[in-house]
């Protein structure tokens, strides 16, 4: 008989030892894959590349994340996602939260991402950059289509041009069977004609029309009545807070009926305060800022949308804002905005993001303005309402000053880019595919190990 003794126990302890020695040596080598895997030796300078393309200084950089603002946290969720490179990265409307200088970085970066980018957005100009392949949801169903956004949207048309063709042919024909049974069903000499082809038709699928091509979607601003130059003119123009913090200095800028300025630039250099310089919110502590006594400025920004009741409807909003006119007026103008039938009867609050957006648009215009000046207008419009407001904004007969990040919708509206940055205002010559060009080769040259 075997006792078990101070030897068995030792054995025990030697074998569990040995155990536990082996996973934890098969632990370090997943770890140290992993670590491999995630090149985590580069791991801090590849992390500062990514922030400081999606704008984050170096001072920013060493910031708590709890002190940057919901914008900002958005582009520090972006840059983790990018940091662990997953094998499928999904975007949801990237281009939303970001200024023009991120999205040009980012779309450099996307060009040699070796995973699948699934990308939902509005930006087509971001869609040419990235996409391979488009996915069109529309009618409860998925088309699927080879290329970028302009392959698609070429295709698109082509198809649609082709299935209304078809249509009509298809209707035509049809419509030739049934005049003749109607003129000779009932003749005696061609009475088993007509049968023969009522036969025809009855056999015939039914004809369904084809969908309507979205690029109805309409605005229309009013032409404003004309008068003297400049409308809204900057000179010398400095803002600050306080004196230590500048936001602009020296700014020189005229407005007038003909302009078409688009205003660029990072996030936080200025573009809004500009605004608020040539509408008279702000004053400048140095220069002057002058305003045409009669002209008059329709200012839209995201602030204003917030202001909308949405316990009313769109009709009854205008007929509070603007008392006075019958609902059939109020409707009428709502309806140059998209805001047809039976929408403008509903809350406001159920309304999309989009038909908020020309609520807003139809309460600028009410005022007939001289000058558009618009803060990042696309944001909560899809592609078709892109276009409608781009139609709309080059048939305006009065001066635009726009800010925004839409390459597109810049290059549709707007002759002249503005850059804002570091306090100063500069023209730019050339266009938006330079500017951003300009901005991914400054940015790759900062963070170039």
């Amino acid at each position: 008989m075997e006792r078990d003794g101070p030897g068995t126990d030792a054995e025990a302890v030697r074998v569990e030892f040995e155990r536990e020695k082996d996973d934890l040596a098969t632990r370090l080598g997943e770890i140290q894959r992993s670590l491999v895997e995630m090149e985590a030796e580069t791991g801090p300078a590849r992390a500062g590349a990514l922030l400081a393309g999606l704008g984050f200084s170096e001072e920013d950089q060493q910031k708590p994340t709890s002190s940057f603002s919901g914008g900002w946290r958005m582009r520090l969720a972006l840059a983790r996602a990018l940091f662990v490179k997953p094998d499928v990265l999904m975007l949801d409307e990237p281009s939303n939260m970001l200024d023009l200088n991120a999205i040009a970085w980012l779309e450099d970066y996307l060009q040699t991402w070796p995973g699948t980018i699934l990308v939902v957005s509005h930006d087509r100009a971001f869609l040419d950059a990235v996409a391979t392949d488009i996915v069109h949801q529309h009618s409860q169903r998925l088309d699927y289509y080879k290329g970028n956004f302009t392959n698609f949207y070429a295709t698109k048309t082509e198809r649609a041009l082709a299935q209304r063709k078809e249509y009509e042919a298809q209707l035509a024909y049809r419509q030739h069977l049934q005049a003749y049974i109607d003129r000779w069903r009932y003749n005696a000499n061609r009475a088993q004609q007509a049968q023969s082809r009522i036969k025809i038709l009855e056999k015939l699928p039914d004809l369904e029309p084809p969908e309507e091509d979205d690029a109805n979607e309409k605005f229309k601003f009013p032409d404003p009545d004309k008068i003297s130059p400049p409308l809204l003119q900057l000179d010398e123009a400095t803002f600050g807070y306080s004196p230590d913090k500048l936001i602009l200095k020296d700014v020189n800028m005229n407005v007038d009926l003909d302009s078409r300025h688009a205003i660029i630039g990072p996030n936080g250099a200025g573009k809004s305060t500009l605004i608020k310089l040539l509408t008279g919110v702000l004053q400048p502590s140095k220069g002057n800022a002058t305003i045409n006594s009669r002209c008059r400025v329709g200012y839209f920004t995201q602030h204003h949308m917030d202001q909308l009741d949405l316990n009313v409807s769109s009709v009854q909003f205008m007929q509070s804002k603007f008392p006075g006119k019958t609902e059939q007026e109020y409707r009428s103008h709502l309806g140059q905005f998209g805001i047809t039938g039976l929408t403008g009867l509903q809350k406001i609050g159920t309304l999309s993001g989009g038909q908020k957006s020309r609520v807003a648009f139809a309460v600028l215009a009410w005022g007939n303005p001289h000058v558009l000046l618009l803060d990042e207008p696309t944001n909560h419009l899809d592609a078709e309402g892109l276009d409608g407001l781009a139609e709309a904004v080059k048939a305006f007969k009065g001066g635009v000053i726009l800010i925004s990040h839409d390459e597109r919708f810049i290059n549709a509206t707007a002759n002249q880019l503005w850059v804002c940055a570091d306090g100063t205002l500069t023209k730019f010559k050339g266009d938006v595919a330079a500017y951003k060009s300009l901005i991914v080769n400054q940015i790759r040259a900062k963070t170039r190990p």
